[in-house]
């Protein structure tokens, strides 16, 4: 794991990764900047920039080794040590999402999601439902590091709060209300409203 990368490179790393894995690499083996940045429709000068920031470099006439280039973005921005995940106020999502981190290859494991009302009376196995007045103990119990917050607004800083003093080291937040965490807590701000507004302007132009 590589410190102090921009968060948008990190956040563009991953992008990378996810899109490469889907590429027939096994017949075509190398990419270049150029070719990568038109399937993700970014600039391809923000890839040659955070592909020189993690030390990674390309044939100039191939361009970049796609399996080396997988395996380097995994030792740049993965942990050494599996991280749990929770979802808070979005069960069905949360399983949607463990199906694609809970396996061997990846360093997050979805542990756990929680629901404002009662637990649901069928589980799965893989990730357990429960209802939010167990979060703290379970956060605690399994210990749990990273929270993907998506509950009403008017439920969002006193559940935060709850968060908060269960010893979380990063919160992921999908409500459109803005939290105050301690300094040693990493938050990152996803506001689904402004989304939406944003994809409404550009789809009525």
């Amino acid at each position: 794991m590589l410190a102090n990368l921009p968060p948008n490179t990190v956040e563009r790393l991953s992008l990378y990764r996810r899109r490469l894995l889907n590429f027939p690499f096994e017949e075509k083996p190398f990419i270049h900047s150029h070719q990568l940045a038109h399937l993700l429709k970014i600039n391809p000068a923000h890839i040659r920039r955070d592909l020189m920031l993690m030390g990674f470099s390309g044939d100039v006439h191939k361009g970049y080794d796609i399996k080396k280039l997988i395996k380097k973005i995994g030792q740049t921005i993965d942990c050494k040590q599996i991280q749990k995940v929770a979802f808070v106020g979005v069960g069905d999502l949360g399983r949607a999402v463990a199906a694609y981190f809970n396996n061997a290859d990846s360093r997050l494991k979805i542990a756990a999601t929680f629901r404002l009302t009662e637990e649901p009376k069928t589980q799965y196995a893989d990730v357990h439902c429960y209802n939010i007045s167990k979060m703290k103990s379970i956060i605690r119990k399994e210990g749990i590091e990273l929270i993907v917050l998506a509950v009403p607004p008017s439920f969002a800083k006193e559940i935060s709060k709850t968060i908060i003093s269960s010893g979380v080291k990063g919160i992921l937040n999908f409500t459109s209300v803005h939290l105050e965490v301690p300094k040693h807590i990493y938050i990152e701000e996803y506001d689904m409203i402004s989304k939406l507004e944003k994809l409404s302007y550009f789809t009525n132009k």
